[in-house]
């Protein structure tokens, strides 16, 4: 994949961890209470997964871990430890995070945040193992990346195809 496409992945996945974190959390908490409540956090789930991405390297991070315990690149097993190492990174930042922004600083935030915590880290690891293939073959559509080399091919083409409508491939 090329460095867009990489950050189109990337974008697409914190947008769809967002909303099933989210979705997850507003269930777990008593449900629906209005969808402003709703919108916001999910607006705080998407920034804080997407601010996270940007400062910790938990590709790295995951298959560090993947490989560190002889799982070979490639593999189902290196792809479920190195998703189980991202997720847990997103998923505990994101919600301990949203715990205390909704909560404050108050003397039982750890254990309100740990009675909903295995329930999100489940629910977001299994959705990042699910959508990992098909995001990426998204993110590979959306972002069509031509090698340089063969971008300007196509255009001498195109060029010589204005002088002979003949000459298109």
């Amino acid at each position: 994949m090329s460095g867009k496409q990489t950050q189109m992945m990337i974008l697409i996945q914190d947008l769809v961890l967002a909303f099933v974190i989210n979705s997850t959390a507003t269930v777990l908490n008593g449900g629906f209470k209005g969808t402003d409540v709703y919108l916001v956090g999910m607006f705080m789930a998407f920034s804080i997964n997407y601010v996270s991405g940007l400062i910790i390297p938990v590709e790295k991070l995951g298959s560090a871990v993947a490989s560190g315990i002889r799982l070979k690149k490639g593999k189902l097993l290196h792809k479920l430890v190195r998703i189980f190492v991202i997720n847990a990174i997103f998923v505990t930042i994101i919600s301990f995070t949203i715990a205390l922004i909704n909560l404050g600083p108050v003397p039982e935030l750890f254990k309100i945040w740990w009675s909903t915590y295995p329930v999100l880290h489940l629910v977001g690891y299994l959705t990042s193992v699910l959508i990992e293939k098909p995001v990426m073959n998204l993110a590979k559509t959306l972002v069509n990346d031509i090698p340089k080399k063969e971008r300007s091919y196509l255009n001498e083409q195109k060029h010589e195809s204005d002088k002979d409508p003949s000459l298109l491939p």
